[in-house]
């Protein structure tokens, strides 16, 4: 294709015109990261593919967000915004074979029960020691009968 035939690009010129540029470079930084983490592109020092879906959720939920609050952005900005979380919620199913919503999470877990941090860190030490100055008591693990280490925050 000859450059004449090529469309004309011109440089953003109003501070709008810039701000809505910076906002569509962003979110083509967050859809190339997820392609990145849905192995879509190999990683360039293992030339493996890398799958990370729990960063791909993240992801997914940032562009809801913005997708919930783009009364600001123009109707350009709001249909690439909703085009790239369908995009990226295909590309999730395609990859996961679930919906990025559909989480391991056990049932009758709230949303604020699940975001809430836990009193409780637990600690399962191959040799079966400690970490020094650790206040913490011994439970059974019914799954594997190995003896599981929890730290107790009071």
């Amino acid at each position: 294709m000859d450059s004449m035939d090529a469309p004309q690009q011109r440089s953003p010129e109003t501070a709008e015109e810039i701000i809505s540029a910076v906002f569509t470079q962003c979110l083509m930084a967050l859809a190339q990261s997820a392609d990145y983490l849905l192995g879509k592109v190999k990683a360039p020092d293992t030339g493996e593919p890398v799958i990370d879906l729990p960063r791909v959720q993240l992801i997914i939920k940032q562009l809801e967000v913005l997708d919930n609050n783009a009364a600001k952005l123009s109707i350009e900005e709001q249909q690439f915004v909703k085009q790239s979380l369908q995009d990226l919620r295909m590309a999730y199913v395609t990859t996961a074979g679930k919906r990025p919503e559909d989480t391991d999470e056990p049932e009758g877990a709230t949303d604020q029960e699940k975001a809430q941090p836990t009193q409780t860190e637990e600690y399962e030490e191959k040799d079966g020691s400690l970490p020094e100055s650790s206040p913490a008591t011994e439970e059974p693990d019914e799954e594997t009968n190995q003896k599981r280490f929890v730290k107790k925050y009071d």
